[in-house]
């Protein structure tokens, strides 16, 4: 039987929206009443395929994020640029035989990690993450995006060939090397499935307003259906 080894991502920077992170640690930015790392950890402790869960961080927010209950890594920055490369790194330093649920901290989204991990597993796939269509062109010229008529992965293309962002969870076979970057995502042995719900990434000032807004509103509703 499988086994799949979740990751959260918290060591990045944040220097998209330094205004804020000179203060305050990307992971940590509140959403209305919790930090925004907590979505993205829910999001693999609520799986049931998941058995281990590993949070790669930074000096800065490890001493705050080891009080989370799960085993926490301080990045080598020299080796970890991004999830990918960051992936690696946990599998050089933990020696793990586990296929990779790899999250972001900075986004929230109603996927459900378990129906990709299924998938995953059903189709014996090396690689299987969500695309999203994104109407807003300034959004995707700052992210990935993936063309399932050329099989193409671009990021920050200042020209997008397609409408269809890239979002994470990302489920990654052990064997599968990461480390050509970008261009895993047009692994021969994939499967790309299309969300069709709501997806949040903490990048800018007008996204952190956005998922705040869209959050205060599910509290407000859940308020009024209790009282």
């Amino acid at each position: 039987m499988e086994e799949f080894l979740g990751v959260l991502f918290c060591g990045g920077r944040g220097t998209r929206i330094s205004s804020i992170t000179d203060f305050i640690s990307k992971s940590f930015i509140p959403v209305y009443d919790k930090p925004v790392f907590k979505f993205g950890l829910s999001t693999l402790e609520d799986s049931e395929h998941i058995n281990e869960i590993i949070i790669l961080t930074n000096s800065d927010n490890d001493i705050k994020l080891s009080g989370s209950g799960h085993r926490t890594i301080i990045q080598d920055d020299e080796k970890v640029t991004d999830m990918f490369s960051g992936w690696e790194y946990i599998k050089e330093v933990t020696g793990t035989k586990k296929n990779g649920v790899l999250v972001p901290s900075d986004n929230i989204s109603n996927i459900k990690t378990d129906k990709l991990i299924e998938a995953f597993t059903e189709k014996n796939n090396d690689i299987l993450f969500s695309v999203k269509e994104i109407s807003d062109r300034k959004k995707l010229m700052e992210m990935g995006t993936y063309s399932p008529v050329t099989n193409k992965f671009v990021y920050k293309s200042p020209f997008p060939e397609s409408n269809l962002g890239v979002i994470a969870p990302y489920i990654i076979r052990n064997g599968l090397d990461c480390k050509h970057g970008n261009n895993i995502f047009e692994t021969v042995n994939k499967s790309v499935i299309v969300h069709t719900g709501y997806w949040f990434d903490l990048g800018d000032l007008e996204s952190i307003a956005e998922a705040n807004n869209w959050y205060r509103n599910i509290k407000l509703k859940e308020n009024e259906i209790n009282n």
